[in-house]
């Protein structure tokens, strides 16, 4: 296997994990802040990932490649805030914004998957 097509399955990969989080978090759209500490914990598990199996690797990549990395990279740092707001939240609607984010959130690394 190419360089490439292991990146490729590498990214395939990160996107089925998105995919999980993405599915256990959408169908919860109520207070939980207890869930929220399993989804706290799928993200790390993500970053940690993306991190050690896509950014710290000697994978040649294109630099359209670099730039999707960068972006999931920031997205995934953000989905982490968002995900502590959302534990943080006691008001209903509050909750309901930030599930929201979480949710636009994943739709967003997701199409960074694409690319």
């Amino acid at each position: 296997m190419n360089s490439y097509q292991n990146y490729s399955a590498l990214i395939s990969e990160l996107s089925q994990q998105l995919d999980l989080l993405q599915s256990a978090i959408a169908i919860c759209n109520e207070l939980a802040p207890n869930l929220v500490k399993d989804w706290q914990r799928s993200h790390g598990e993500i970053q940690e990932f993306f991190q050690s199996q896509i950014v710290n690797t000697s994978i040649e990549i294109t630099s359209h490649d670099l730039s999707v990395q960068v972006e999931i990279d920031k997205q995934l740092k953000m989905l982490g805030v968002d995900l502590t707001m959302l534990q943080t939240a006691r008001n209903p609607d509050t909750w309901q914004k930030r599930h929201q984010q979480a949710c636009d959130r994943l739709t967003r690394l997701q199409r960074y998957c694409e690319m």
